[in-house]
Formats: C-alpha cells, sequence, structure tokens
C-alpha cells in the first residue's frame, strides 16, 4: 500500500533528543560522518573525526538551542536531526547546521527522512514555513528528494605552496582613504543577490553597514584586503580574514583562510580582474602559512557559481531551504492528506 511502512524502517522509534541520554550515542554518529567526509574531501581535516571534539560541537548546539529528536533501533541510536528555531528576515524558521545531522551508515540516509517527517511537522505546527538545512555533499541526494532547493554552496581549496613573487599590476592592499573609490563596488554582491535569478531579499540594515563594515577590514591587520586599480579607480576586491581558532568548524577547518568577499566593477568585468585578484590574494594566503581556503556563494548566481569553480574551489555542503505553502497553517488543511 502506497506510504505504508515495512521492512527494517518498522523497528525504528523517533525520541525527542536527550542530552544525558543520546550526545554521546550522537558524537560517535558524527563523528564517523566526518570521517567518511575527511575521505571524500581531505582538505576537510580530521579534526572532528574525533569523539571528544563531536560532542563538543554538539554540547554547544544544544546550548545555541538546538532541539531536535534521534532515531532508535533495538536501543541503537541510528541517526539524530536538530534544528535551532529563529524570525527575522528569514521569516519563522528552523535551521539545521551541519554538524546538526547524522546517521550510521547501517541504518542509512533514509533515517533522516523519517526524522525530518517527525520534526517538520512539529515546526509546521508552530507556524515555522522556512526550514533551512547546511548539508555535506555526500548527504545532498537525500535532501534534494525531500524537496530541498539548493541556496548556498560551501567550499573548499588547496592554497597554493609557490611563493609569489610580486603582485599584478594594480593589485595592492587597501588603506582606509580608498572608501570613497569602493564606494560603486560595495553593494554589488546585495545587488547580484537581489537580481535575477537569485532573488535573495536583503533588508535595509544590512545595505547601512556596508561602509562600516568595509572600513573595519580594511583596518584590520590580520584580514588580507586586496583591490586592484585601474585607470578609472578601484577595478575590484579581494578580502581574506583568516578563521580564528574558535571560529574553527566542520566546514573551516583551523588554519584556514575565508574568501569572505570579492566583487569586481560591470566595466572591468571579462578582463581578468577577478582572476588575477584571486590568484594573488591566495598566493599571499599561502606565503603566510594558510594551506585550505573557504568560501560560500549563492548556488543561483550564474556569475559565482561559474567563476568559482574555475579558481579550484571544490563543493563540500549545500545550504538548502524548503520554503511550505502558508496555506498549511490555515483551517482548511486537512493533515495526512
Amino acid at each position: 500500500m502506497p506510504g505504508s511502512s515495512v521492512g527494517p524502517s518498522t523497528a525504528l522509534t523517533i525520541e525527542p533528543f536527550r542530552p544525558a541520554v543520546h550526545l554521546g550515542p550522537a558524537a560517535e554518529l558524527l563523528a564517523a560522518r566526518h570521517q567518511r567526509d575527511a575521505r571524500l574531501e581531505p582538505a576537510l581535516g580530521r579534526r572532528f573525526t574525533v569523539l571528544e571534539e563531536c560532542r563538543a560541537l554538539l554540547e554547544q548546539a544544544w546550548e545555541d538551542g538546538a532541539r531536535g529528536a534521534v532515531a532508535v533501533r533495538e536501543g541503537t541510536v541510528a541517526g539524530y536531526l536538530l534544528a535551532r528555531s529563529g524570525e527575522g528576515q528569514r521569516g519563522r524558521h528552523c535551521w539545521t547546521q551541519s554538524q546538526d545531522a547524522a546517521y550510521s551508515p547501517a541504518a542509512g540516509p533514509a533515517v533522516l527522512h523519517r526524522l525530518y517527517a517527525a520534526s517538520s511537522a512539529d515546526w509546521l505546527a508552530d507556524g515555522r514555513l522556512h526550514h533551512y538545512v547546511v548539508a555535506p555533499s555526500a548527504d545532498l541526494p537525500l535532501w534534494l528528494s525531500l524537496g530541498f532547493p539548493h541556496e548556498q554552496v560551501h567550499a573548499i581549496l588547496d592554497v597554493p605552496t609557490a611563493t609569489p613573487t610580486e603582485a599584478p599590476h594594480g593589485v595592492r592592499k587597501a588603506v582606509p582613504t580608498d572608501l570613497e573609490a569602493l564606494e560603486p563596488l560595495l553593494g554589488l554582491i546585495n545587488e547580484a543577490h537581489a537580481a535575477p535569478p537569485v532573488f535573495a531579499f536583503t533588508d535595509q540594515p544590512m545595505w547601512d553597514v556596508l561602509r562600516s563594515g568595509h572600513l573595519e577590514l580594511v583596518n584590520d591587520p590580520a584580514v588580507a584586503y586586496w583591490v586592484c586599480e585601474g585607470r578609472d579607480g578601484i577595478d575590484g576586491f579581494v578580502v581574506m580574514p583568516p578563521v580564528p581558532d574558535e571560529e574553527a568548524s566542520i566546514l573551516k577547518p583551523e588554519g584556514s583562510v575565508e574568501l569572505l568577499l570579492a566583487a569586481t566593477a560591470p566595466h572591468a568585468r571579462g578582463t581578468g580582474v577577478g582572476r588575477r585578484l584571486t590568484e594573488w590574494a591566495l598566493a599571499d594566503a599561502g606565503q603566510r602559512g594558510h594551506t585550505v581556503c573557504v568560501t560560500d556563494w549563492r548556488a543561483a548566481n550564474p556569475f559565482s557559481s561559474v567563476f568559482w569553480p574555475r579558481r579550484g574551489f571544490r563543493p563540500v555542503a549545500h545550504r538548502l531551504h524548503r520554503i511550505l505553502d502558508p496555506r498549511l497553517t490555515g483551517p482548511d488543511h486537512v493533515a495526512g492528506v
């Protein structure tokens, strides 16, 4: 009968996640998952294959408000799914970070299917129609089968080890007095996100802090803020801060540098400015001792989705965003139909 549960899945029970009981088993599942992901992408590092590190991640998730459920089969935790509730620009939502979901290889990814089915019913009942998941690339097919479309790509790259000679023509470190010349470029990323086919809403506060945020980055001695100066002013910029050890995560290994921001002026696109800036910034990062660079971009952005993979960035995870039909919360909705 369509929709019936048969086979081994009938032995699964779904229970609320209780830290005193489930933190240890969940940490084991997460460590095993990262072992798989690190085999597929060695640049992710081995830190989170260690049980204690995974337990600390999940303890922090619980402290941050992540709540959820576990799937249990014959007394053994076969998977878990956590989510953090939020409001604001993203509406009433639930957010599952990369460390917030894992399953045992023996049980398979279908366990997360069962967990999402159980948890999402509660999210809907609470009026949370926006569901976000940051999923490792290996688990992408599961989440796509649940109706989650792509929103963001998280990627990684091995920083070149060759020692750079000198910066390309026009490329130099930014200084505070560059802010006036940078002004026309500061909103280009927000504009690209708002435009078709991305259609990402950016609220006014994000526009209001552009100048002050860039000035803070320029003034930070730890941040590599590079500009390319052309005949008509500044043609582009790339911003690369180091990832602090306390902010290292499953997707941002210790000692890595982050390609945080980059933009090229419309008049300079197609001239190689972005490529020269990126190649120089990565070479400089290697000289400063970084071995890995991480970044992310909107999956629907036609320029980013071509440019960054061509620079060598390899996807390791995907942020997915599912929006439920608001009519599901109305009086005419019949559960189970």
